[in-house]
């Protein structure tokens, strides 16, 4: 008796299964003339396969759209990282970069470069008599000027407030005629709307040496603005050693800065972080304050850097750590706020690398008897976080601890997207720098909703910074924002409960 061949559809019908698995929809099955079962199932792959395929070239070409979305949303705002919002100029970390590149250039034997800085002299009154949108429009009219009196090689930047830089290739003597022309063009009356208004600036210049640092640079090209800031007669100056007077008080308050710590003269100060729903406190960001006994209340902007310096910065934070979670213990004890209420505290990225700031973090939280979830670290963007082993470690660490990581200034430093999506952090606070003008700016506005919603895509909290009027406020709860920080809702103060936020 002869055995019956299989018949050949069915080793068609499961090659077609195994191609179409593959993700291969192109089968060649045909019907035979039987028009029996098996051709049925033929069919009925067939068809399958056809609208397999259908779905999954709807399904990439989906995913190309939103993939280049991402990639074009991700473009701008690695350039915002580099950009300043209002005026379009490079920012402070752009110019940094570009210090450090020249300085090379220098020891490399080319030819000489020279940094200028300007300052704005009457531009506080003009913000308080035309407000501050007639403020912005001064600015981008003086950024505007700058780049105008430029080479296309040299550049300007913003450095943050009415404080400008210029980076040209020029040697002592050029750079004093370059800064005369640049000081006679940006005292010409500036038109805003009915009002014509002078703002008046103050320019110090530095040529760069081998010995210097970006830092350097940038500081005795600073030191120089500030002595031609406080001469009415000469608002033009060279840096020269003489000036160095200023690092000398520097180099005072730097050797008093242990006995300061030890004795609780540098101590937090608190301001609101609001909800916009309902006008509500719902946080304070502890902000350093060093009480000194002959100066009086010095900002952080002048000890921070000599603390750094002197490698006494975590001395600092476990200080404000345990000043500030002291204090939240206090007030929750008092029923003055509820248990959701949170303390934010700002670190920088190399404390995160040292391993036992975790540990730091544990121990004081037990201490204060605090809950986790009630602290926030505000890693400022002044740095660049590697996101490497170390990095990372410290982000897991206060993670899996219950203590939420935002990154502090995005939108200023070196942050973008892209890159915090390698780092296990809760939230962004969105830097000053893009609320300026949010109210009268489109462009700006525009900005600012492309920030918040790809926060909200991404899964991160956001908290919007520099926020002084109300029609900033207004503004920003159109555009989605819900939690807001800024003097309108309170100056950093001592902690009221009667309030629940710090003083005005």
């Amino acid at each position: 008796m002869t055995a019956e061949l299989p018949d050949p559809r069915l080793e068609q019908i499961v090659e077609s299964v195994l191609q179409i698995s593959r993700g291969d929809f192109s089968v060649s099955l045909t019907p035979s003339r039987e028009r029996d079962d098996l051709d049925a199932i033929i069919v009925g792959i067939r068809s399958m396969a056809i609208r397999l395929s259908a779905t999954y070239d709807e399904l990439e070409k989906r995913v190309r759209q939103r993939t280049a979305l991402l990639e074009a949303a991700r473009d701008r705002l690695e350039v915002l990282a580099y950009t300043d919002a209002l005026t379009s100029l490079a920012n402070r970390p752009a110019l940094l970069r570009e210090l450090a590149a020249r300085l090379d250039g220098i020891r490399r034997g080319e030819p000489p470069v020279t940094l200028f800085l300007l300052d704005l002299d009457g531009f506080k009154p003009i913000n308080d008599i035309h407000g501050h949108s007639a403020g912005d429009k001064v600015l981008q009219e003086i950024a505007r000027r700058l780049v105008s009196s430029l080479r296309p090689q040299d550049m300007a930047a913003r450095l943050g407030g009415d404080e400008f830089a210029v980076l040209v290739q020029a040697d002592t003597a050029s750079a004093r005629a370059l800064g005369q022309r640049l000081l006679q063009v940006l005292n010409s009356p500036i038109q805003v709307g009915p009002a014509v208004i002078t703002a008046g600036c103050s320019i110090g210049f530095c040529l760069g040496i081998e010995s210097f640092t970006a830092e350097d640079w940038l500081e005795c090209a600073d030191t120089a603005m500030y002595v031609a800031k406080r001469d009415p007669n000469h608002k033009l100056r060279n840096f020269a050693d003489y000036m160095l007077q200023e690092r000398h008080r520097r180099a005072a308050l730097s050797a008093e800065l242990a006995t300061a710590l030890s004795d609780g003269q540098i101590a937090p100060i608190y301001q609101p972080v609001i909800r916009l729903e309902d006008q509500q406190p719902v946080a304070v960001e502890a902000l350093a304050r060093w009480n000194h006994p002959t100066l009086g209340v010095l900002p952080p902007a002048i000890f921070l850097p000599l603390l750094e310096k002197a490698g006494l910065l975590n001395q600092l934070t476990r200080r404000l750590l345990d000043d500030a979670l002291r204090d939240l213990a206090r007030w929750r004890a008092q029923s003055a706020v509820d248990d959701d209420f949170r303390v934010q505290v700002n670190v920088k990225p190399k404390e995160l690398r040292d391993l036992s700031f975790p540990d730091l973090v544990t121990e004081l939280l037990r201490w204060h008897n605090v809950p986790a979830h009630a602290l926030i670290i505000e890693v400022t963007e002044e740095d660049f976080i590697s996101g490497d082993k170390l990095d990372m470690y410290s982000f897991i660490a206060l993670r899996e601890l219950g203590v939420r990581v935002y990154i502090d200034d995005f939108g200023a430093g070196y942050a973008s997207f892209g890159y915090l999506s390698k780092l296990p952090i809760a939230g962004i606070k969105i830097d000053r720098t893009i609320t300026t003008g949010v109210d009268s700016n489109k462009q700006q506005r525009a900005v600012m909703k492309s920030v918040i919603d790809l926060a909200a895509t991404c899964g991160l909290e956001c908290i919007v910074e520099g926020v002084e009027t109300p029609e900033q406020a207004r503004t920003l709860s159109e555009v989605g924002a819900n939690l807001v920080q800024g003097y309108l809702y309170g100056w950093p103060g001592p902690f009221t409960s009667s309030n629940k936020v710090p003083n005005k």
